[in-house]
């Protein structure tokens, strides 16, 4: 039963006793005997550790451009959209108080459909998200258990191993060791600025203009950290993991075919059918005449560079998998200007969805709209180290970077 519901039952009730009841003084006395029955009957009715609430607007936003204008008439108006879902800012751990005030702090969800067109223009440059390992996180710590598993020299899974036995014979017992990671948010906050000219003209021109600058930038500051991020203060990126293994290079400031053969065969055997490479901009030119053979021009080589002109760059591939081509990545030369991961083990953890709120005090004296987004978010490799194959001393990994050293 909603408020509404239960409001307009308790309602009818007392008008139809206060109707056979004409004296004012018992009229006052069952008005507040009424009161405190209405009270407990709620407590009664609400499941246990809820409270009743309004029942939602069913109304939604016409665009994305109409949740903007209404989020800013909260603060320039103070008329609160029942169709505004506002998110408060973060509770202290010790206090168990706001941090800060709402002003600065808290947000408005961004509904969901619109959540999704963020996302969709943060994606079209996107190199981690699309193909990671998303987990929705509930608390500010989502502890996740892993296989500390190094070399099958001798064991696998860490400790796990099986032996050929005689019937009767004595089995020699084994077990897996695991460990355990701990994903924790971190806060991604952005700014923007729009004339107060250009709200009043038309909420329609805002709606493009913030939907591509705040979907461009949390996208591409979010998959840097995934990429190229320290662990402090945000998620630790996979060029800082510990399970990352580096090729050296043959010659410095190149790329030759045996770097590229050496990374594709120090992928983890079961990935190389989900691994992509990462490239910079700069390496292009090096992959492009890029093959094996003794020829001394591309048309006698076996090109491993497979460029498609007529397709999207996605359908470009170095020994049969997909080339991304990414200014994120470092310049030629550098360890990790090429890239050769299957991102399935990375975990990345949603904290918070995006919030977006707004000021007019911030940019008062030049007649300006200040634009927040903030969500939380963090990111980190599930291996914790490379894997020792089972014969020889060669390493696999998921992670493989082209180092800057040579050989």
């Amino acid at each position: 039963m909603t408020k509404e519901e239960l409001d307009k039952l308790i309602k009818d009730k007392t008008d139809e006793i206060l109707k056979t009841t004409l004296d004012e003084h018992i009229k006052g006395q069952l008005k507040e005997q009424l009161a405190d029955a209405t009270n407990k009957l709620k407590d009664e009715l609400k499941p246990a550790g809820e409270t009743i609430i309004e029942a939602p607007s069913k109304e939604k936003f016409k665009s994305f451009g109409d949740f903007l204008i209404a989020a800013r008439n909260v603060r320039v108006n103070r008329t609160l959209d029942p169709r505004l879902s506002f998110m408060p800012g973060t509770v202290s751990k010790t206090t168990g108080h706001m941090e800060i005030g709402e002003d600065s702090q808290g947000g408005f969800l961004v509904p969901e459909e619109y959540r999704m067109d963020l996302l969709e223009i943060a994606l079209e440059g996107a190199v981690v998200r699309p193909r990671a390992t998303i987990l929705p996180m509930r608390s500010d710590s989502l502890k996740i258990p892993y296989n500390n598993d190094t070399s099958h020299a001798s064991t696998v899974f860490g400790g796990c191993s099986a032996s050929w036995t005689a019937e009767a014979a004595i089995k020699t017992a084994s077990k897996p060791t695991f460990g355990q990671l701990e994903l924790t948010p971190h806060k991604l906050a952005g700014l923007t600025y729009t004339s107060n000219e250009l709200l009043a003209d038309s909420g329609i021109a805002l709606e493009p203009l913030i939907l591509r600058m705040f979907g461009s930038t949390y996208g591409y500051f979010e998959d840097d950290a995934f990429l190229f991020g320290s662990g402090a203060g945000q998620p630790l990126g996979v060029f800082n993991c510990g399970c990352l293994k580096s090729v050296l290079r043959n010659t410095a400031n190149k790329v030759h075919p045996e770097d590229i053969a050496e990374m594709y065969q120090s992928m983890l055997p079961a990935s190389l059918g989900n691994a992509v490479w990462v490239i910079g901009p700069t390496v292009m030119a090096e992959l492009l005449e890029l093959g094996s053979g003794n020829a001394a021009d591309a048309s006698g080589k076996i090109l491993i560079w497979q460029p498609n002109f007529k397709d999207s760059i996605g359908a470009w591939t170095i020994l049969g998998r997909p080339v991304i081509i990414s200014e994120k990545l470092q310049a030629l030369g550098t360890a990790g200007d090429i890239l050769f991961a299957d991102f399935r083990y990375y975990l990345i953890g949603d904290r918070q969805s995006i919030t977006i709120d707004s000021s007019t005090h911030v940019a008062f004296t030049t007649d300006e709209t200040c634009w927040r987004f903030v969500l939380r978010v963090a990111g980190q490799c599930w291996p914790q180290t490379t894997i020792t194959s089972r014969r020889g001393a060669h390493t696999f990994s998921p992670f493989v970077q082209l180092s800057a050293a040579t050989s």
